[in-house]
């Protein structure tokens, strides 16, 4: 079972007073603060006979953690305060399967109340980098991973701007329903990653019309910059889908033009790699950015 999964499981546990916690902590992320006893009782709105008594209760469900300076979220804590809210405003109803589990993300199935599916995306960036620091290290700042906390939220809240604003360009793009914190619920694609897709019917059509998108996408100031097989999906009609937007930057960027450049070519050579074409990155530049 994932964390996520494991974490919604423990939503039905938790009780309102470990939810006026776990909000409070929320709240201060973009600060960096560590909140005390006594902040933490004034920000929940909490007699301070209690604050100890739910430190201990959520630090035991690996939700906080706290040292010398205060308490703070863990990872699971912001995954906790994101799917309870997505429930109280009604924007899903029960969480599902994983859909997909990457290195900066991880996607999960949801059902509305009116049993309509959708994603959710969780953001994971630096989950290897905090890895990689802790085998090195017998002790680890929680700075350091407060500060992937708040990476992950800027991430969310760059890709659900993305999305928004060019939701109804004519990109083939998931539609965005609701952000909380580091985690986007939006429709869900049902189909396989391109890189996964190995008899598209027309692998010339599919390519130009992900070159249409990004085309649509730059006239409009977005480049993806992270463009390739392993973030575009093909739905079950052969249609290309690109997912992920987390990293975009607009035509201003000082190096915009080797961005796009680079995009357009991670796509031209898998589909001429995986399919045989013989799509030039000239020909494609041209259909972009002519």
């Amino acid at each position: 079972m994932s964390s996520v999964q494991s974490v919604a499981k423990l939503i039905k546990v938790l009780e309102a007073d470990d939810h006026k916690i776990l909000g409070a902590l929320s709240s201060v992320i973009s600060h960096h603060k560590f909140l005390n006893r006594e902040q933490l009782a004034v920000s929940a709105k909490m007699h301070r006979d209690t604050i100890d008594f739910r430190i201990s209760r959520l630090r035991g469900f690996r939700l906080i953690s706290s040292n010398s300076e205060g308490t703070h979220l863990l990872m699971a804590g912001m995954d906790a305060v994101a799917l309870k809210k997505f429930v109280d405003r009604s924007i899903i109803e029960g969480l599902g399967m994983p859909i997909g589990v990457g290195k900066e993300s991880d996607v999960f199935e949801a059902i509305t109340e009116d049993r309509q599916t959708r994603a959710i995306k969780f953001f994971r960036i630096g989950r290897t980098s905090f890895r990689q620091v802790k085998r090195k290290r017998s002790f680890v700042d929680d700075r350091y991973s407060h500060d992937w906390l708040l990476t992950n939220i800027q991430a969310a809240e760059t890709e659900y701007a993305i999305l928004h604003k060019l939701q109804h360009k004519g990109v083939a793009i998931p539609t965005p329903h609701f952000r909380w914190l580091h985690a986007i619920v939006m429709s869900r694609i049902n189909g396989v990653k391109l890189v996964e897709s190995k008899d598209l019917q027309n692998p010339r059509q599919a390519l130009f019309d992900i070159l249409r998108d990004v085309r649509i996408a730059y006239e409009h100031n977005v480049i993806n910059c992270d463009l390739s097989e392993y973030n575009i999906m093909v739905d079950t009609d052969n249609r290309p889908w690109i997912i992920d937007w987390p990293q975009s930057v607009s035509r201003s960027h000082p190096n915009a033009g080797n961005l796009v450049k680079r995009d357009i070519s991670n796509v031209v050579s898998f589909f001429n790699r995986r399919f045989h074409l013989e799509i030039s990155n000239t020909d494609a530049l041209r259909r972009v950015l002519e």
